[in-house]
Order: structure tokens, then C-alpha cells, then sequence
């Protein structure tokens, strides 16, 4: 059974990273205008480090797996945490990390704005 230290840190991971998530969809049209000039976008690390203001490259095909998945995240190298998540793969600048916590995992699925609702009978 999970302390309630433990669920408060696993639901600021996901709101933290949902928070860093949700940043960087609004900040894309401005990494598409770019990305013609520098071939990356740039966004911030979507770790679960609530202190954490640092920026990754990322390639638009990168940025768009990484969002096909409600659990995943972009964070920078040595920005896991191994409690709440697990490591997917090691990219160029980047490490794709999918929240793993029950507590957390909830939270970043109901913030995804891309996530794709599901079919109820009606």
C-alpha cells in the first residue's frame, strides 16, 4: 500500500509534467516556425523536477512520437525518476520516460489534450 508521501509525490510528478506538456503545445506554432530554419523545435524538459526550467532539442518527427503516447515525456538526460516512471528510449538530447505511478498516470491521461476520448454506447 502506498504512503500518502509516496501518492503526493506520484501526483505532482503528473501534474508537473502535464503542466510542461500543455506548455509546449501552445508554444508549437512557434517551434514550427522555427523548425524551418533550425530543423529542431525546442521545449521544456517535461520532467517530474518541479524546479526544472531547463530547454531540450527535439526533432518535429521526435516531438510527435513522443505525443502519440499520453503517457510519454520528453526530459533531459539525468531528469528520470525512477519512482514514478520508466525510461522507453535514449534519443540524440533527450530521454523518453512513460509515467508508470497509478496516481500519476491518471493524471497526465485526463490533461492530454491529443488523447483521443473513449467510445461510450450511448
Amino acid at each position: 500500500m502506498l504512503e500518502s508521501a509516496d501518492v503526493e509525490r506520484e501526483l505532482r510528478a503528473g501534474r508537473n509534467q502535464s503542466l510542461f506538456r500543455a506548455v509546449n503545445e501552445e508554444n508549437i506554432s512557434l517551434n514550427k516556425a522555427f523548425s524551418e530554419f533550425t530543423e529542431k523545435y525546442y521545449i521544456a524538459c517535461e520532467c517530474a523536477d518541479t524546479a526544472c526550467v531547463d530547454v531540450l532539442p527535439i526533432t518535429p518527427g521526435g516531438y510527435e512520437e513522443v505525443r502519440r503516447n499520453s503517457r510519454h515525456f520528453a526530459v533531459l538526460p539525468g531528469h528520470v525518476y525512477l519512482e514514478v516512471e520508466g525510461v522507453v528510449a535514449y534519443e540524440d538530447g533527450y530521454t523518453v520516460v512513460e509515467k508508470t505511478a497509478r496516481c500519476a498516470v491518471e493524471i497526465v491521461e485526463a490533461t492530454d489534450r491529443r488523447a483521443v476520448p473513449p467510445v461510450t454506447d450511448a
